[in-house]
């Protein structure tokens, strides 16, 4: 394919397109991302230092230090003729998608700008894809995915910046965003298949929402004046990590009534932060059910979505296989995204080999049609959600007893453990070293097994015949000598029951400092600091349904403690964006006990 003009380029065909998007994301080929572009990442380690290159930035700075201008050139070069070719778009139609999201970076359209490591100008590379996009009869929305100066400072907008606060919001050069605008709808105006032209990718919360609504209003304009008509292309607005309904209104208010034709960006990830990892897998199919809900207000497109979960899944849906619990949230996602009016892109059509960012690997799998459950069970969001029984049941007896094993989720997906006298919470598994069972402070004097209850003290011996105790804030594990009031807790429950049950949520208050545990994921511990009763400080107490154990009971005090084995946070942890995990405040607001959390909206 030659290089057409720099202005503007006639359409090939006339029938215009106008269905919602159901399409796959090229991510990788114009900007680099290691998980989309791996090969090229892994083609070329010693352009890499220490962990890695995390994004096209740190990947060109290294390959530069090493290698000739031409030589660099030639790489890219490589990379952008063979990483998606006109057989990807012949096979993207193939599988019943209509369209395609193509994720650029500024260099593609402006060049290299300053001491940039970047190579551009690319622009071919877009006119190759707008027309194999237009012989295979698939629409395209144009992603200005990396802005020059970084519409933030993570990886997907080409430059990730640490640490934290490295980057400034005033970093991003809005005027030469404009201009990479303009180039692009200039040059696609006439071209039918280019239906949406999304502005920027994932802005940073830390851009005053004043001044990305004032973005917004520029932008919006700047195509229009370009060429692209409102009954043409649609102008894609991102709605990232704000409180969504509250951001749109601002975003109305300052477009005021003029604007046409534009939608908002929703990427739904259910395996970032704190609380995704948390999340069983009940909450993530109720959570899908109430993006359906909320999709339905706004004018929308999930711009990105996988089949990722969080590490707490993986050890709340019972006995089913892994490819069961993928297809159902597949197809749970796949019909609750027929409710965005300009439809949804899944994240992304090459990766790693893996189900959850590899649409052909998953599509493959059947992974995204069958039977699924369109009806979830009806919950008012009082009693524990039925769908928790259905997705993982109980053992035959779901009352905890004294005496009973049982293991410890945080809110964050992880199980409480003990090593020697450490109390962490590192793992994502129901192993021996998580085993704790509740004793009673006080001789049972009453014949037959007691229920643990609500309001009892108790104290919870590990694997290795340790009990924890609260020294200061820390919570350590002590000898059995040792265990005095400092490893007496009483249990408080967050739901009605008076019955300690499988999956129910406790929080334990120290009886030596009054203060209620809570776990910590910055810093891989438990301790007691808080009075409050907060999401950071509940413990789900679950047993281990006896048809998934295969553990051997183990004896009061073990002779040698063996070595934990260290599990990934989800089966497959490849992750195309890597966001960090959220740090518990030290001083956290004051949390009144809840009887139960409301669902969250996804990564909405």
């Amino acid at each position: 394919q030659g290089e057409r003009g720099p202005q503007s380029m006639a359409p090939i065909e006339e029938a215009p397109i106008r269905e919602p998007w159901k399409g796959v994301n090229l991510g990788g080929w114009l900007l680099l991302e290691p998980g989309p572009a791996f090969e090229l990442f892994d083609a070329h380690p010693e352009a890499q230092k220490g962990e890695g290159a995390h994004c096209e930035w740190e990947l060109m700075t290294g390959l530069r230090s090493i290698k000739t201008a031409q030589e660099v050139e030639q790489i890219m070069k490589k990379h952008r003729d063979t990483h998606t070719t006109k057989r990807d778009f012949q096979r993207i139609r193939e599988c019943g998608l209509n369209a395609v999201r193509l994720p650029l970076g500024y260099w593609i359209v402006l060049g290299n700008i300053g001491k940039e490591p970047y190579v551009g100008n690319a622009m071919e590379y877009i006119d190759r894809a707008v027309d194999w996009a237009e012989e295979c009869g698939l629409q395209v929305v144009l992603d200005l995915h990396g802005c020059p100066g970084g519409e933030s400072g993570e990886a997907p907008c080409g430059h990730r910046q640490r640490p934290h606060g490295q980057w400034q919001w005033q970093q991003w050069r809005f005027v030469e965003t404009l201009q990479a605008i303009d180039v692009l709808a200039r040059r696609y105006a006439g071209r039918r298949c280019v239906t949406g032209i999304a502005v920027c990718n994932e802005p940073s919360p830390d851009v005053p929402s004043e001044r990305l609504c004032q973005f917004y209003l520029d932008a919006y304009h700047t195509v229009r004046a370009a060429g692209m008509s409102d009954s043409d292309v649609t102008v894609v607005l991102p709605v990232f990590q704000r409180s969504e309904d509250d951001f749109i209104e601002e975003i109305w208010n300052t477009l005021g009534r003029d604007p046409k034709n534009i939608t908002f960006d929703i990427h739904c990830y259910h395996c970032f932060e704190n609380e995704f990892h948390g999340k069983t897998l009940a909450q993530h199919c109720r959570a899908v059910a109430l993006n359906a809900e909320w999709l339905r207000k706004h004018p929308c497109v999930v711009g990105e979505w996988s089949l990722a979960l969080g590490c707490a899944a993986w050890t709340t849906c019972g006995q089913m296989k892994e490819r069961e619990v993928y297809k159902l949230f597949g197809c749970l996602q796949n019909e609750a995204y027929k409710s965005a009016s300009h439809g949804s892109f899944f994240w992304n059509w090459k990766e790693t080999d893996t189900v959850e960012w590899n649409f052909q690997v998953a599509w493959s799998r059947s992974l995204f049609s069958g039977q699924h459950l369109n009806n979830l069970p009806h919950w008012n969001g009082g009693s524990e959600d039925p769908l928790e029984e259905t997705l993982h049941p109980s053992p035959p007896e779901p009352r905890i007893f004294f005496g009973d094993e049982v293991y410890f989720r945080t809110f964050y997906g992880k199980f409480a453990e003990v090593e020697g006298t450490k109390v962490r919470a590192r793992f994502a598994e129901k192993g021996l070293w998580q085993k704790f069972t509740f004793t009673p402070c006080k001789r049972v004097t009453a014949p037959g097994r007691q229920e643990v209850r609500s309001g009892d003290i108790v104290r919870l011996r590990a694997w290795n015949g340790r009990y924890l105790a609260v020294q200061k804030n820390q919570v350590t594990a002590v000898r059995r000598q040792d265990a005095k009031i400092a490893a007496q807790f009483v249990i408080h429950m967050d739901c009605g029951s008076e019955v300690l049950r499988h999956r129910a949520g406790i929080y334990l208050q120290s009886r030596f400092t009054g203060l209620v545990l809570d776990a910590d994921p910055a810093r891989d511990g438990l301790f007691a600091r808080f009075s409050d009763l907060g999401h950071w400080q509940r413990l789900s107490a679950e047993k281990l349904h006896e048809d998934a154990s295969n553990q051997e009971d183990e004896e009061d005090e073990p002779n040698a403690e063996p070595e934990p084995k260290p599990v990934a946070e989800t089966p497959h942890p490849t992750k195309r964006k890597t966001h960090d995990i959220e740090e518990t405040p030290e001083n956290p607001p004051k949390r009144r006990r809840i009887t139960r959390r409301t669902t969250s909206t996804g990564s909405l």
